[in-house]
């Protein structure tokens, strides 16, 4: 008894289309247009330039300015991220503890934007190494790295590789991007 599994026409179109489609790209930039990876590399500099002048004391004031100002502000900036470059309203939510959910936002949005970001640079990086491989891969390599059963075998694994990297990429990053449009509605919006 033979069992396959078959994925359905239109299953395989999207697959095929999706690093081609306008939406692709609008998630691809609402991903690298994230606050969490930018204050990542801020806050060191910021924390930096507190012990610089000698007043070490304000660099847990200097923490404390920015963790609030990030609560008021990253509900903000991701509304209007979520609708310019997504087209999806993530609304406001009434009532009190505004500066709590900031801040519940602002780590669980440092989490997931790191994460969306990371998936693109990888799918960018993993794509384009692959798919070119081809090109490149047939310099000699010193032993005893792997090459492959062949020259040609490494050749041709990587570049299937970049082939898969290339097409899935875009449904993993329209999936994680939409997930986090709703995480942030959840906590921010209109609920």
């Amino acid at each position: 008894m033979s069992t396959s599994v078959s994925v359905p026409e239109s299953g395989r179109i999207r697959l095929l289309t999706a690093p081609f489609r306008q939406r692709t790209w609008r998630h691809v930039l609402y991903a690298l247009v994230a606050v969490g990876p930018l204050l990542l590399f801020v806050l060191p500099y910021a924390m930096k330039s507190t012990q610089g002048h000698g007043a070490q004391q304000l660099g847990v004031l200097v923490l404390l300015v920015m963790l609030v100002v990030v609560a008021f502000v990253g509900p903000v900036v991701e509304r209007l991220r979520s609708r310019l470059l997504l087209g999806e309203d993530i609304g406001h939510r009434q009532g009190a503890g505004r500066v709590g959910r900031g801040l519940l936002f602002m780590l669980v949005n440092l989490l997931t934007s790191t994460v969306s970001f990371g998936l693109v640079v990888g799918w960018f990086i993993v794509s384009a190494r692959n798919l070119t491989y081809p090109i490149w891969g047939w310099a000699p390599y010193p032993d005893p790295a792997w090459g492959g059963p062949s020259p040609a075998g490494a050749v041709a694994l990587h570049f299937a590789a970049g082939v898969v990297a290339f097409f899935c990429g875009p449904l993993l990053i329209v999936t994680v991007t939409n997930w986090q449009v709703r995480v942030a509605r959840s906590i921010i919006g209109a609920g």
